[in-house]
Formats: structure tokens, sequence, C-alpha cells
């Protein structure tokens, strides 16, 4: 009796894959089915994730309710089921590879007596369509894909985020970020299923270019002399004699063809042991008349290819080899918006009368970006909870903002750090010990990030890093506020010490001292007594 049972189960699966390729099935229709079948062993759904070498794989519901976020941890719970590498594999009804089964399709599977997988047959259903964010609007994404062209891709605002398996909401999908998208497309029209974050993109570490000495194909390097960097909207030169070779990234595909020559151009990123690799190359002639613009744009045309900046009368082209990169992360030039702060560098080819982006890079989120600086006397602490300053003075450009008002901080023990004199120190000890103890105290947008117990500062400065120092860093073309005339005055190149409880702000994030290179350019705030730098924010 219990093989007849069995063996009518299998043949309603057989008829049930017969009519989902002959007839589209209704969403009620097929939650029905499929709920008859899982109650007896037989699982079905849309495939989310497939790993062939880890021997797994997990599926969206049969009824759609799987993209749902609000499904997210009964998705990571029952929806994903584990097989052998040697089981029975079907798709569009021939016999298949694990690796031949894509995100998207529609799996049924058959479950052993123990829970793993038995057979798997599944049919095309979604199709994942991948490529990096170039504009992402409340109805619209447009991607750019892998060979180059774009699309564009009505995305409606129930439409399911994930990134690393978690739901997202779409505010957190960025210019720059490689995305998975499950579309089925029924002739003109378009359904998305979800999209998936495929990884958070490392941030761009670097841009160099130099003279080209040659392409190593075998070990997939690129060798350059003369190396300079671009930082902070001037060419540095590196210290590095003779020739250097550079890894290209697995992830980015283009490779030189035949000889070449000339200038290379260079996007990097760092790897996990600290080696910078290619992300994006562009070749080009020697420089013959190249400025560098520190300015905004002003207008911006993806169809005649060349932008206009707000405080020069230059008009600059821009093609598929100009370097664009915004707020650390690699984008298409078009992507930028119109007012953006940006950096360029730009060459006026041979026989052309319109100068050419070479490098543009936009960073919006530069000095202090969202976070507050204040400074304030402690009045009370509630360890582990919050502590009261009696007044408080907050960082407003060259001068302390002054309130004769108590200001209470939260503490969060995962999110707040204490800056001692001497290093880093332990908010666990934040006690009454600390009342009547001067401190700056770092917040954004209601979170206390940071206090440290660095002594006052009231000196400010700018310059240009020349390179770290084993007590700090070194700085030339520097001037100094004079708080009496209220203007920036020239003052003498200086080596400038940095104690461990000074506070360093770079893109607008906390960060060390270490992330400071050579070339940025900095607004210092300083002991007056012992003229060390105290406020050190990366302009």
């Amino acid at each position: 009796m219990r093989y007849i049972k069995t063996t009518a189960v299998i043949i309603m699966l057989f008829c049930l894959i017969l009519s989902y390729q002959v007839v589209p099935v209704s969403a009620a229709g097929e939650a029905a089915s499929t709920s008859i079948l899982e109650g007896v062993g037989f699982i079905s759904g849309v495939v989310k994730e497939i790993n062939p070498s880890l021997g797994y794989i997990t599926l969206y519901h049969g009824d759609g309710s799987g993209v749902s976020p609000d499904a997210q941890d009964s998705l990571s719970r029952l929806r994903t089921f584990s097989f052998a590498y040697s089981i029975p594999v079907m798709r569009d009804g021939y016999q298949a590879a694990l690796e031949d089964i894509r995100p998207g399709d529609f799996a049924f599977i058959m479950l052993d007596q123990d829970g793993y997988i038995a057979r798997l047959s599944t049919r095309s259903y979604y199709e994942p369509v991948y490529g990096t964010v170039y504009m992402m609007s409340p109805a619209n994404l447009v991607l750019k894909l892998d060979d180059g062209t774009y699309r564009s891709i009505a995305v409606p605002a129930d439409v399911p985020v994930y990134r690393n398996d978690r739901p997202i909401s779409r505010s957190e999908v960025r210019e720059g970020d490689r995305v998975r998208i499950l579309v089925q497309i029924d002739g003109t029209s378009i359904h998305v299923a979800g999209i998936d974050l495929i990884k958070d993109p490392k941030p761009v570490s670097a841009i160099f270019r130099g003279n080209i000495e040659y392409y190593d194909d075998i070990n997939n390097r690129l060798a350059l002399s003369g190396i300079e960097e671009f930082v902070n909207g001037r060419w540095e030169y590196l210290p590095v004699m003779g020739i250097k070779t550079f890894a290209y990234n697995r992830d980015y595909k283009d490779r030189p063809s035949g000889r070449i020559s000339g200038m290379a151009y260079i996007a990097v990123q760092q790897d996990l042991l600290g080696e910078d690799s290619i992300v994006m190359a562009s070749f080009r002639s020697q420089p013959q008349y190249e400025m560098v613009f520190t300015d905004n744009i002003l207008a911006l045309s993806s169809t005649l290819k060349r932008l206009e900046l707000e405080n020069s009368s230059h008009m600059i082209g821009f093609d598929s080899g100009t370097i664009a990169v915004k707020d650390g992360r690699l984008v298409d030039v078009s992507s930028l918006d119109t007012m953006d702060p940006v950096q360029l560098s730009a060459d006026k080819p041979v026989g052309s009368n319109m100068l050419v982006g070479q490098v543009v890079v936009s960073n919006t989120r530069a000095g202090k970006g969202s976070l507050t600086i204040y400074r304030g006397r402690i009045k009370l602490v509630d360890p582990l909870k919050s502590f009261t300053v009696e007044s408080f003075a907050e960082l407003s450009g060259t001068g302390w903002s002054f309130s004769n008002t108590p200001k209470t901080f939260n503490i969060n023990p995962s999110v707040t750090r204490l800056l001692e004199n001497d290093g880093t120190g332990n908010m666990m000890n934040f006690d009454d010990s600390y009342i009547n103890q001067s401190v700056y105290i770092v917040e954004e947008g209601g979170k206390t990030l940071l206090v440290s117990t660095s002594p006052y500062a009231d000196v400010h400065s700018r310059g240009r890093v020349l390179s770290l120092t084993d007590s700090g860093l070194s700085l030339r073309e520097v001037m100094e506020y004079d708080n009496e005339s209220h203007i920036w005055e020239n003052a003498p190149n200086r080596d400038v010490a940095v104690p461990a409880g000074a506070i360093v702000i770079k893109d607008g994030s906390i960060t060390h001292l270490s992330s400071i290179r050579p070339g940025d350019n900095v607004h210092m705030v300083s002991n007056s007594a012992s003229h060390d730098g105290i406020i050190i924010i990366v302009e």
C-alpha cells in the first residue's frame, strides 16, 4: 500500500512538472499544489541560491511569500535543503549538472527519509540579470551590464532588496553596487522577484598612472614606471624606483590586446593581503596639455559626453576610459550629479580642442560629514547608560559655539569608544571618577560614537600632508587662522605630534592616523601650548 501511495505521488509530481512546462500556473493554484506535495516530502519554489560545493539550495516559497522581507527568517530556517553531489538532476526536461541550476529557476525537490534531497528537477522561470547600479529611483533601476550596455528595469516599491541575505531598505542601494535581479519577461511586461546585492564592493583605494612597460599575460600583471598617485586633485610621485607591477582583479575582465604603449591610468582596490589590484584601466597617449580642477559640477550631459564646472569656462569631455570614483566607489561619469564636488584631471589630446577627463573623483562625504564634535566638563555619569556635561561647546568652522546649558549624551557599549591620553580606554570603566573631567564628544544622529580626554585645543591650521612621521605627520603649504583678524595667514611648514587620544576624521567617519595619505589636505585644531594635533579632519 505504501508503495502504491509513493508511486501515485511521483506521478502527481511528474504531471505537475509537465503542466508547468505547458501552461502558466496562477499563484493560488501553485500554492495549493505545492502545499499538497510538501506534506509528503516534495518541495517546490523559486531558486534563490544554490551552492554545489557546499551542497545546499535555498528556495523562495512556492506562493512567492519567500521574497517578502517578513519571511526572511523563515526562508533561512525552513527553505534551505542539503544534498549530495551525486543526486539526479533535471533542468527543462533534460539531464543536467548541479552547476546548470540557476537562481530564478523553479525547482521541484524530492526529499529522502532523512530530509536530504534525493532528486532535483528545475525549469527556467525567472532570469537572473547581473550588473552595476548606474541609477536608482523610486520606481526604476538602471543597470550597466557586463557587456557595457545599459538596461532600465521598472521596479515596484514592494520588490524586496537583500544584502548578505538580509532585507535592507531600497535607499541603501547606491551607484556602483553590484546586483543580481531576478526578472520574468512576458512579452513587453517584466516582473521583478527580488534584488540581491552580490557583495558590498570594496572602496577604490587609490588611482595611479604611469608609463607602460609591458603586460604580462601569463601572470596577469601590468608593469608601470614613473608612477604617480592622484591625491586631492594633484598627481604626486610615489617613492618607487624602477618598475612596479599591478595584478588585475579577477572581477575586472578587460585586458590589454596586442602591444600597448603610452600612459596607463588605473584604479585599484586592496585585497586582504594589502596588495593593490586593478579594477579599471585606461590607456592613453602621454599628456600634452594637462590641467587639474577642484570644483563643482554645474552641468553634465551623458548624450554629448561632456560636463561643465561651476568656476571654470573649460568644457570637459569624457569617454569610456575616464575613471570616475564617487564616495570611494567606481561609477560611470554620467551618474554624477549636478553640484557634486569633484577633483578632476584632464588633458587635451593631439588634434582636439577640448579637454578630455582622465580621472574624476567626487567625495560628497568629505570633512566631518554628519558628525558633530562637542567639548564639555562632565557633571554626572550613569555608567554604561549616559553622561551629562554641565555646559558644552560645538566645533563650528574655526571656532567653538558655546552653550551655557547641560547636555546629556547616551552611551551604547557596542558603539561608544573611549580614547584616553595614552590610548584606547574602556567604557566599562567610565564612571564617577570622570566627573569634572573635560572631554570631547563625537556624535552622529543622537549616537555617541567617541569620548576623548585629550587636552583643550583652540589653534586652527590647514595644510597638505607631506608624510606621516613616527610621532604624527609633516605638513606643508601651512596656513594658520588668526582669531583677531579672522583671516588665514601663511605659516611655516611643520612637523606635528599627534597624541594617542587625538580625534581623526576622514570621509565623514572616525578613523586612525594611519588612514591619512601623503597629499591629503587637513584641517587641524591644536593645543596652543604643546602644538599637538588634537582634532584632525581630512578635507
